[in-house]
């Protein structure tokens, strides 16, 4: 999480930022031409990659040792794979309808509290799938092992 000091200035970043920082180092944007104006777009877009990274910090197995969660830059996606399956609650479909459930509630509040969780079980079905539709027409794709869980966002 970043640090700030008292008044308010950023002292250092957080992981978060530090995920977002490398995703922009590490792949490009595209341009087109806009009412006769050039524009540049990133390959992704940043609030899908937020939220994705977030909810891998929050939600992933923490008795799982030996794993971080791991995030990928290839040429044609981004994934990022989160230590542990789904809670038995939850399932892919439940996931994009906006089913809640906090494994690491004590996790979810203090990112809560720094301001990177807005609403619980609202960011995949709220930020993730229209940011994706909207920036490219393209969804996430989810994938669940039984020691891991995995997002990719498509170019």
């Amino acid at each position: 999480m970043a640090l700030r000091s008292v008044d308010g200035e950023l002292v250092e970043t957080g992981v978060v930022e530090r995920a977002l920082d490398f995703v922009r180092r590490n792949t490009g944007a595209s341009a087109a031409l806009e009412d006769g104006r050039r524009v540049e777009r990133p390959d992704f877009p940043e609030p899908a990659i937020r939220e994705v990274v977030v909810n891998a910090l929050v939600h992933r197995d923490y008795s799982i040792t030996g794993t971080d969660v791991l995030l990928s830059v290839f040429d044609d996606r981004i994934e990022v794979q989160s230590p542990g399956s789904l809670p038995n609650t939850i399932s892919v479909e439940g996931m994009r309808e906006g089913a809640r459930y906090a494994r690491n509630q004590v996790m979810m509040s203090i990112m809560r509290d720094y301001g990177y969780v807005e609403g619980l079980g609202m960011g995949i079905r709220r930020q993730v799938i229209p940011a994706m539709a909207q920036h490219n027409g393209t969804e996430p794709d989810f994938s669940e092992e039984e020691s891991r869980f995995t997002v990719s966002l498509r170019k």
